[in-house]
């Protein structure tokens, strides 16, 4: 019994699991742009929150609050969202967008981690197509609750409710992500890829706008 007790206070004494911090190395080719086409992409993943820190912007996402927050760092103010309910994603009847995800057979090896390999097609009547390759892996960590929390940010966008929904049949983190775009009479290419992973605790107040930003 004494021993049952002691068992059962060391598993209550336990720390929560350590959050996931990812850095993506992202680049644009082809497209003129004011910004630079080459940067990094920092992502903090807990079970039900997301950060994401681009540039002068981050994007947060708090499943456990229902809420999305878009921060602009360069004026200090927050933009306050709903995040949709990824429980009732469905594509409406006569959907302009169109996605194709095909899993492949194909695996390889990108890093250190085991990677499967994704085609995605996706298409509009506005002329948007992107061919997309993916290598997705299970081995990175927080992987699960990298897709829960992604596919909430993809179905903010106007009418990617399916992209969101069929997004969920990747499994694994994006290590490599390329897309071939075309969009009006420009045509561009996308790169992101995973150079670093850490298993460490999220600083005090990374999943809520910072104290002093305004909301709008």
């Amino acid at each position: 019994m004494l021993r049952r007790t002691v068992l059962l206070c060391l598993l209550l004494a336990a720390p929560a699991a350590a959050d996931t911090l990812l850095t993506v190395r992202s680049s644009v080719e082809g497209l003129k742009m004011d910004q630079p086409t080459t940067g990094q992409v920092h992502l903090w993943i807990a079970t039900d929150k997301l950060r994401r820190d681009e540039g002068e912007t981050s994007t947060i996402v708090r499943l456990d609050r229902g809420k999305v927050y878009v921060l602009n760092h360069a004026d200090k103010t927050y933009l306050e969202l709903a995040a949709p309910d990824l429980q009732k994603l469905a594509a409406p009847a006569g959907a302009p967008m169109k996605v194709q995800v095909t899993a492949t057979g194909e695996t390889k090896k990108v890093g250190t981690w085991n990677a499967r390999k994704y085609k995605v097609d996706i298409s509009n009547p506005e002329g948007l197509h992107l061919d997309t390759t993916i290598w997705a892996s299970k081995d990175v960590a927080s992987y699960q609750a990298y897709g829960k929390l992604a596919a909430a940010l993809a179905a903010m966008q106007p009418n990617s409710g399916e992209w969101a929904r069929q997004m969920q049949q990747i499994e694994g983190f994006p290590v490599i992500q390329e897309a071939d775009v075309t969009m009006g009479g420009s045509r561009f290419k996308t790169r992101e890829e995973l150079v670093a992973v850490e298993t460490k605790d999220a600083p005090a107040g990374t999943y809520d706008p910072p104290a002093g930003y305004k909301g709008q």
